[in-house]
This record gives C-alpha cells, structure tokens and sequence, in this order.
C-alpha cells in the first residue's frame, strides 16, 4: 500500500483527537443546566467538583503513561493502544451512564484518563517507529493537530447541545458519550495497521519486519531501499544488545538521562481561566474560547506541518516558540497590571483597550506554543531514546508530562488569587528558560533515523555549539524521488 505509513498515522492519531476532545468537553459539560440538579451539587461545592473530574483524568493519564510501557513491550505497540482505546472506551460509557452517581462519573473520567494518558505515549513513539525519517516530523505533527482539533470540536459539541437541546440530562449525556466514538475508531483501526518496525526487529521476528517494511514503503522486499533500512535497525539494536545493562540503569546514564529530561512539556489549558481576570463576561468566554481561541490553535499546528522538517528544524522552532509564550506571557502579564490599576486594584471590570490587548497576547500564545511546543516535545521525546528503552523513557516523560499539567491546573486560580499579574510574568519566565534549555541541552534530530541518535547525543552535555550538517542523501531519498 502506497500511503500504508500515512494511513496508519492518521488512525494511531485518533487517540489524539479523543485526548483533546475529553480534556475539552467537561468544561462546558459543568454549566449546563441539569447537570449540577442531576448530581445534587450547589454553588459551594462547584469549584471543588471541577477540581476533582480534572484531576481525577490527570491522575489516570499518569497512571495510564507511566504502566503502559510494560504492555508496549512484551506484546506490543498495536496490542496496546487497542487496549488503551478499550478502556477510554469503558471510561467513557461510565460517565455517560453516571445520571445522580457522581462517584461513576469521576471513575469514569479515572479510566478514560488511563486510556488517554496510554495513547499519548503510545502513539507518538508507534508513529515515530513506523514513519520515514523524512516525514517522521509531519507525521509526528498529525498527532498534535487532532488534539486541538479534538479540543475544539468539543467546544463547539458543548456549544451545540446547549443551543440545540431543550434542558435535560441529553445534553450532557450526549456530549460526553461522544468521546466513545474516536474511541472505537482507534480500537477497530489499529487492528488492521502494521506492528512497529522497531518493535519486531527487537523480538528477532525479521522475515515479518522485512515484510512490513516493504509495505511501509511501497517497495518490493528485495528493494535495496528496504535492505539497507533493515540492516541499519538491526544494526543499530544489535549494538543496543551488546552495551546493555539493563533498563533502569541505562536511564540513568549520562547519555540517556540527559535525553529524559527533553519531556518538559509547556504550559497549556489556562486560557478560560485568563479571560476570566481580564473581565470578559461568561457570554464571551464561550464565544472566545469555542470559536477564535479553538480556530487559532488548529490553524497553526496546522502551519507547523510544513515547518516541521523544513532546514528550521526542532530546535530553532521550539527557540522561536519561547520568544512567543515569552512576549504573549509579558504582554498579558502588563495589562492586566494596568487595567487591575484603573479598576481600584480590582480585577475585571469593562474590557477596553488594554482588555483586547490581553485577549490578543492569549492568541499570540496560542500561535507559539501550537507551531512549536505543542507538536514538537511529542515528536523529539518519541524519537530520541534508543528502542530498548524508549517505551520506559516515553512512560516516565508522558507521565511528567500529565503531573506538570495537574500542578498548573491546581495552582494557576490560587496564583491568580494571590498573585494576579504576577502570574503570567512567571508564566513568561518558564517561557524563557523553556528556550534556553533548548539552546544548551537539546541537539537538532531532523532528517535523522532513529538510529543515528545514539551518535547525536554522545559526547558533553552542553550540545549549542555544535555543528549541524545537512543529512545526506540517501536510500529513502532516492525512493521519494
């Protein structure tokens, strides 16, 4: 099959679109009308219900991350996303069924958590062991591309129901129970995709990696194309073998443990909270946060698909990405310092100029953090571990990944409360060294096989003064040509 590497992306990348839509849907889910009757909650405890349906899906994404890769080993990559989508499945029919069990609900979104935080470590690091080196960048952006489309979908689902739907529990039912789908798209789709190159060739089972390879690539099995790619893995896994010494310790050598540290992720999913500070009505939240905000994100992962593996590369794009988070960060950060000033020291009150400059700054976020940040840090931690570990790597950064996401969750209102502006010039700070730690720490990986990153990071710890060369040409150019 012609397009078999790009076909399989796109399905893997389902999980994806299930990881936005969930994380985005319960936001609209706990404002509609019968949803806090149905549950027997009142005003006072709303904050903390919120708090708890979040977190409870975190902490389920760090459970899901950090197991997942004892399932990814011995059986499998397609074994276990088909598993993950199973129990993102069963998370979400509990939640849809949950009507008066708020105890039901909260599993639910625990289990839907488990299979989410699976697939966002599964899939990036399946993608970057099936897809050629030269599209291993484009493919790796799809990823990111359906989250935000997932996250604005739903948006526009919770939108919908509320608009559409006369008052009753369908309308949160309905929005919740959709996450099934894209669910059992990923479950039923994954069966028919091909296992991991990487992942055979490690289980000596090479007569079928061969074979897969072959379909991967269009190409006849005896192609040269296909031997000197096969060769190169073998190659490569065979030297893994002979300086092993064992999972746990290979992490924390030098080599490999300054490559862990690359899954820092940025911070995300606070911009309904700071519209909120700067005084726009809940009316125009929901215009904002469904429509401009959602729109915006999704364009520009989209314009990260053609950045991506052109001579910008990983590296310079996550530098150019801090720049943005940096200004957008200090730029919200002063208005809303000079608009709490001419409200008597007060947050909110009219949005004026210095109120669209700050809702501005949140888009010019936006932008930075959805063509670097965003696509980026999934693609460079899924392709720089060696194979024997990169299962285990990818777990232990996923799940930083989620308990960074719950920390900024549970702090950022008590910051804002405290601190207020101060907030986003800290925000802004993280943004700078989020950029210079690229700069010393993170060498350029495009146009590079797998296989070449053992040699990528050798060497001293500070990588910015290396030279970066062009790769040459070679078979799989050839083939594209």
């Amino acid at each position: 099959m012609r397009y078999l590497s790009e076909v399989a992306t796109f399905i893997a990348c389902m999980g994806g679109f299930l990881f936005g839509y969930d994380i985005g849907v319960i936001s609209g889910v706990l404002v509609m009308p019968t949803f806090a009757t149905t549950f027997g909650i009142n005003a006072a405890q709303a904050a903390d219900l919120k708090g708890n349906v979040v977190s409870f899906l975190q902490i389920g994404c760090c459970f899901g991350a950090l197991l997942i890769n004892f399932v990814a080993d011995h059986y499998g990559r397609k074994a276990a996303i088909f598993g993950s989508s199973i129990v993102s499945i069963f998370g979400g029919i509990l939640q849809t069924v949950s009507v008066g069990k708020l105890s039901v609900l909260i599993i639910g979104r625990f289990f839907a958590g488990v299979g989410i935080g699976a697939n966002s470590m599964l899939v990036p690091m399946y993608i970057a062991e099936i897809a050629p080196r030269k599209l291993r960048g484009r493919l790796g952006t799809l990823w990111q591309f359906l989250i935000v489309l997932g996250i604005c979908v739903s948006y526009w689902v919770d939108y919908l129901c509320l608009k559409v739907l006369p008052p009753s529990d369908l309308q949160w039912q309905l929005a919740l129970g959709l996450q099934i789908v894209p669910g059992v798209v990923l479950a039923i789709g994954i069966i028919f995709m091909p296992e991991s190159l990487r992942w055979l060739a490690a289980h000596d089972r090479h007569e079928e990696a061969r074979c897969t390879l072959s379909k991967l690539r269009g190409l006849y099995e005896s192609d040269h194309s296909v031997t000197a790619e096969m060769e190169a893995i073998q190659d490569a896994i065979d030297c893994e073998r002979e300086t092993s010494t064992g999972k746990l310790t290979e992490i924390f050598q030098v080599v490999n443990f300054k490559r862990l540290w690359t899954g820092s992720n940025a911070i995300n999913y606070y911009a309904p909270v700071i519209f909120q500070s700067i005084g726009i009505t809940s009316a125009e939240i929901d215009v904002l946060a469904t429509g401009v905000y959602g729109t915006v994100k999704v364009a520009f992962v989209f314009a990260s698909f053609f950045m991506i593996d052109t001579k910008l590369g990983r590296r310079r794009t996550l530098m150019i990405g801090s720049a943005f988070m940096c200004t957008a960060f200090y730029i919200l950060g002063t208005m809303t310092k000079l608009n709490s000033d001419n409200n008597g020291g007060s947050v909110g009150g009219s949005v004026g100029s210095l109120g669209y400059v700050a809702i501005f700054s949140v888009y010019l976020f936006a932008i930075g953090y959805e063509f670097s940040w965003g696509p980026i840090v999934w693609i460079v931690c899924s392709e720089i571990y060696p194979t024997r570990i990169r299962a285990i790597c990818l777990s232990i950064t996923t799940a930083f990944n989620w308990g960074n996401n719950a920390i900024i969750g549970k702090v950022t209102p008590i910051m804002l409360v405290n601190i207020g502006w101060g907030t986003y010039f800290l925000f802004g700070s993280f943004a700078v060294v989020m950029g210079l730690f690229v700069f010393f720490f993170l060498p350029e990986t495009r146009g590079r096989s797998l296989e070449e990153m053992e040699e990528i990071f050798q060497g001293g710890i500070f990588v910015h003064n290396k030279i970066y060369t062009e790769p040459k040409k070679d078979y799989f150019e050839e083939y594209k040509e």
